[in-house]
């Protein structure tokens, strides 16, 4: 399987989930590493867009591709699996991402986008046996469409 990520320069290579581990995310608490990957490059820009201020996104990120191999299954948490306000309750979120990183059973987790949650985000443990398994296959500079960021006057 095939997903992206979108990181700035000093990121490009690091697979680590540090970011994740240090200012937490929708699906982890701080302190759990994890790795936010995306099916399609579209859903990965748009992540960005909703996380950063307009103004301070550099123009220049950099596309990761990252394999991981057909024999890795998720877990797939659906929205039927989620309470109806799951995109306003970042703690519950984070809670049922929690404990399926610390159990450690599976590296890979399968979860709906707040951004549009008919798309997937694909969240790799990096603590995981198999995480060894996950190749980033391709690195390209990746420019934002400037039209993203012109406001009307």
């Amino acid at each position: 399987m095939i997903t992206y990520r979108l990181a700035i320069e000093i990121y490009k290579n690091d697979l680590s989930g540090n970011g994740a581990k240090l200012n937490g995310g929708r699906w982890n608490s701080v302190g759990l590493p994890v790795l936010y990957t995306t099916k399609n490059i579209s859903l990965s820009v748009l992540e960005i867009l909703v996380r950063t201020d307009m103004q301070l996104i550099p123009l220049t990120y950099h596309l990761l591709k990252i394999e991981i191999p057909e024999s890795i299954h998720p877990l797939s948490i659906t929205t039927g699996q989620l309470k109806k306000d799951w995109k306003d309750d970042l703690e519950y979120t984070q809670w049922m991402g929690d404990e399926f990183f610390k159990l450690n059973q599976l590296m890979l987790l399968k979860v709906p986008s707040a951004v549009i949650d008919e798309e997937n985000n694909y969240l790799i443990n990096p603590e995981h046996s198999d995480f060894k398994k996950v190749k980033i296959i391709a690195v390209k500079k990746f420019l934002f469409d400037k039209r993203l960021f012109l406001k009307d006057e």
